[in-house]
């Protein structure tokens, strides 16, 4: 008795914490996509560009087993020889492809000498849950540009999102 007692209490232990695993493999790497800001590209002007990005479905294919994703936090750059003070502000909307964009991440009045790497403020209240879930995610980072680039900038979004395991 004592050991069919105990067979059930490591299995549903098992069972509980592959879906926390799976939570937390799925939500503790960044979600990552990057842009092109091309060269001459417009200053004062706002502009944007998207890109296309993976599911946690499509990453992990167990995107049924956690709910109430949310954004934990968000970091742009740019490469060692540029700085994110070029661009006077900067907005990352995560949608499903489809014309139903939601903002995850925002930094307005960007100082010049903030350097290469820039902490946007996330939208920690909304939930993710539909557009994660989707086979067709895109980023999409709107921008406004302090002066036109010389060269073409490489800009890498990296979002990290959190989740809880259903039950």
């Amino acid at each position: 008795m004592k050991n069919i007692f105990l067979s059930a209490i490591v299995a549903t232990a098992t069972l509980a914490s592959c879906s926390t695993v799976s939570s937390i493999l799925q939500n503790t790497f960044p979600y990552t996509a990057t842009v092109l800001v091309t060269a001459g590209s417009p200053a004062n002007v706002q502009l944007s560009n998207i890109s296309v990005a993976q599911s946690i479905n499509q990453i992990t294919g167990s995107g049924a087993n956690v709910k109430d994703i949310r954004v934990t936090n968000a970091t742009v750059s740019v490469d060692s020889n540029s700085s994110m003070g070029m661009f006077s502000s900067v907005k990352i909307y995560i949608s499903n492809g489809g014309s139903n964009e939601t903002l995850a991440a925002s930094r307005e009045s960007i100082p010049d000498n903030v350097g290469s790497s820039l902490s946007l403020d996330v939208n920690s209240s909304q939930k993710f849950d539909q557009v994660m879930k989707a086979g067709n995610v895109q980023a999409k980072m709107v921008y406004v540009l302090k002066k036109s680039p010389t060269s073409d900038v490489s800009v890498k979004t990296s979002i990290g999102f959190n989740s809880v395991p259903v039950n």
